[in-house]
């Protein structure tokens, strides 16, 4: 998806985000309700500079291949499952920790498509390296030996 333009009435900026988020989280509403919002919020936060163009992260191979998007995966560092689960549960709820928690472990990353097969082989998919201390947002790329560059977008 592309960024959505700042004049689009569906825009909001990360902090909107984050204070929307935490009027959520401490609403009377179901862990339904909840889940749905913070699964969305997991997207929109790791495509907010663009799916593919625009993203900051890209694995070498993916930057190597000249693979038109379509071929290639936008992946998040810590499965959304992980992301998910700490966000309802763990985080504390302060715009101030969401977005800090967000910044950090809410990634998104192109790669190719054997790159994700490599990571779905390795068992995580939806899941850290068992010894994960909770601190290396990058610690399934470490394990598979996939490598990463930031770009200069």
């Amino acid at each position: 998806m592309a960024r959505i333009s700042e004049k689009n009435a569906r825009f909001r900026s990360k902090e909107t985000i984050c204070n929307d988020l935490a009027r959520v989280l401490s609403a009377d509403l179901s862990y339904g309700t909840k889940f749905a919002v913070v699964s969305e919020i997991t997207w929109v936060w790791s495509e907010f500079d663009g799916k593919h163009k625009g993203c900051k992260y890209w694995s070498s191979k993916a930057l190597q291949s000249g693979l038109p998007y379509r071929e290639l995966v936008h992946e998040h560092i810590v499965p959304k499952k992980i992301l998910i689960n700490s966000i309802i549960n763990d985080i504390e709820n302060s715009p101030q920790k969401i977005y800090g928690f967000l910044q950090r472990f809410c990634v998104g990353v192109v790669v190719t498509r054997d790159e994700d097969f490599l990571l779905n082989a390795a068992g995580l998919r939806s899941k850290m390296p068992e010894n994960w201390d909770g601190r290396d947002p990058w610690a399934r790329y470490s394990e598979v030996e996939i490598r990463v560059e930031k770009l200069d977008t």
